[in-house]
């Protein structure tokens, strides 16, 4: 490879793409930093991410000014002076405007300072707007609506687009026209206008007392807001022992549950900065949701294994089929929601709980073939050969009951309350499907097989994941009567003979085809099918569609017994 070949990769950040551009022939080409650090690989790349502040972009929304956005406040921070006199020299800037731009930066230190009260522009999705910025406020919905607040509409402005904004100080008004910055170049890198460090200058210092009050949260990813407090011994048989008390709370005994009221002297009040300076060690390490004041020391995980090789196969091919029949249950009540019609508070929270629906539903195909991945390993393990493995797609005929060892038949009904509450029990942890997880992980421990049993484990930590989010949509709808947000009370299955039905059950058969030969194979070589499986899923000509169809004809969406033995109901062991 010759110094000149083209490389892989292109600078993505501003150091290397401007030494890049000022190379000459035969120099080292500097190709920037991996696709991983660029700003739309963040983690968490908003308000602000670990990694940097996006609110900071907006800051240079308008040509040659830099704005702080505080509250329902655009304050001008500082202009770009030199910016201004060289647009003026190429003819781009009016007299006008330059003077507009010199008296803001000649006021840059005066109090009161200059401030955007009025915006017009093109806001994004809500179209042309003007736009006072003392007038915005939360909640924003409905035909006509303007963005919530200052930051989200100067966020909402389109790039390239014309903004016509009006500054005041005083009794002093100006105006400035120009076009929506760019945050990029045309090579993917920020713009020249931004400095190194500037989309992390506000971001807080962990260990700090910079948290403290930092609007941006930023810890709570990794560090609590709230914790359990910390077990005295012994244990108080005391239901407080239970109750969330704040992390950063001055009040730190181990006999008050949880801490008295905040008081201006002491109570639950948070440390103050020199506080946290001096006795940060008393700012507990949080595990499993609970502070502790000395080694922490992981519980020791309980349950029955199965004591042959042939019942935990069984049980795995059962759970597999749980995993089918609940997907069935969560999809029936996802589509039984109504999806139009509705706005304000009842919009948002039926919107809410229906995709919530659909994506514990995706998460449960996770599940399906993480027990299937288990069930080939063992297969193989036991040398069958590929072409006798039989994958696990058999929907269960009854699945776990709310008390162990008791079964309820798959029922398919809209998203009322007892279906909802009925789904909180069926993921509750320890219980249910959980429980059946237990054993087959406790078998797995045992036969000291770290793969599987980090699999199923993972299945048990998402099953406690969609256990509280079932609880969040109860409270969601249950803010709101069922014949507000179902489609119908008397919601009903579609005949037999329907083609929209037809349809959905001709898709779903196809899916599980897909599917039962990507499991047979396995990964890698299943890989194709599987990925075609979940294609298959979506959008209008998938399995998505095919649903959405009926329930918008007025219909509960049900999946028929499919008349194969692969995919024939398989009863509880």
């Amino acid at each position: 490879m010759s110094d000149k070949d083209i490389v892989k990769l292109l600078p993505r950040n501003v150091a290397a793409l401007r030494r890049g551009q000022t190379e000459k022939d035969g120099a080292t080409l500097v190709v920037g930093n991996p696709v991983s650090v660029r700003l739309e690989s963040g983690v968490g790349n908003c308000f602000p991410g670990l990694e940097c502040d996006l609110r900071n972009l907006e800051r240079r929304f308008f040509p040659f000014l830099t704005v702080d956005v505080i509250g329902s406040l655009i304050r001008v921070a500082s202009v770009d002076t030199a910016g201004v006199q060289a647009a003026a020299a190429a003819g781009q800037l009016s007299a006008a405007a330059v003077a507009v731009y010199q008296q803001l930066a000649a006021d840059l230190t005066a109090n009161p300072p200059w401030l955007i009260i009025q915006i017009r522009g093109t806001f994004g999705p809500l179209g042309v707007l003007d736009v006072t910025v003392a007038n915005l406020q939360v909640p924003s919905t409905g035909a006509n609506r303007l963005p919530p607040d200052a930051w989200t509409a100067v966020r909402l402005l389109t790039e390239g687009t014309e903004v016509l904004i009006t500054l005041r100080r005083n009794n002093l008004t100006r105006t400035l026209t120009g076009n929506r910055a760019r945050y990029l170049d045309d090579n993917g890198a920020l713009a020249k206008m931004f400095l190194p460090g500037e989309l992390t200058q506000s971001l807080c210092s962990p260990w700090t007392h910079d948290f403290r009050d930092c609007g941006c949260f930023y810890w709570a990813s990794n560090h609590p807001d709230i914790a359990l407090p910390p077990l005295p011994t012994p244990t108080p048989d005391v239901a407080a022992v239970n109750t969330s008390v704040p992390w950063q709370r001055a009040e730190r005994t181990l006999t008050d549950f949880p801490p008295a009221p905040a008081t201006p002297n002491g109570g639950s009040r948070e440390m103050a900065y020199y506080e946290i300076n001096t006795t940060w060690q008393s700012l507990n390490f949080v595990a499993e949701g609970r502070e502790f004041s000395g080694p922490y020391e992981p519980g020791k995980f309980k349950g029955d294994k199965f004591p042959t090789r042939a019942e935990l196969v069984t049980n795995l091919r059962y759970a597999a089929g749980v995993e089918l029949a609940v997907i069935h249950e969560y999809l029936t009540a996802a589509y039984s929601l109504r999806v139009t019609g509705l706005s304000g508070a009842l919009g948002r929270n039926v919107t809410a709980a229906r995709a919530e629906l659909i994506r514990v539903a995706a998460s449960e195909m996770r599940h399906l073939r993480a027990v299937n991945d288990v069930l080939l390993t063992l297969a193989r393990a036991d040398n069958v050969p590929t072409a006798d493995f039989i994958p696990a797609l058999r929907v269960a005929a009854r699945i776990p009951d709310s008390q162990p060892g008791t079964f309820r038949d798959v029922l398919a009904r809209p998203a009322t309350p007892q279906a909802i509450q009925d789904f909180i029990e069926l993921e509750r942890p320890s219980v249910s499907v959980d429980g059946l997880y237990s054993r087959i992980l406790a078998t797995l421990e045992d036969e000291q097989n770290n793969e599987m049993s980090q699999t199923i484990r993972s299945i048990m930590a998402e099953g406690e994941n969609h256990f509280e989010t079932f609880e969040f949509i109860q409270e969601w709808l249950g803010q709101h009567s069922p014949n507000q947000y179902l489609l119908a009370l008397d919601l009903a299955p579609p005949p037999a003979d329907n083609p929209l039905h037809a349809t959905l059950q001709q898709r779903y058969r196809a899916l599980l085809e897909r599917l039962f030969a990507g499991y047979k194979l396995g990964i890698p070589a299943g890989a194709v099918n599987i990925n075609a499986a979940r294609q298959a899923m979506l959008g209008n000509g998938g399995l998505e569609g095919a649903a959405a169809a009926v329930a918008a004809a007025g219909f509960l969406v049900v999946f028929d017994r499919v008349n194969d033995p692969r995919f024939e109901p398989v009863n509880n062991p």
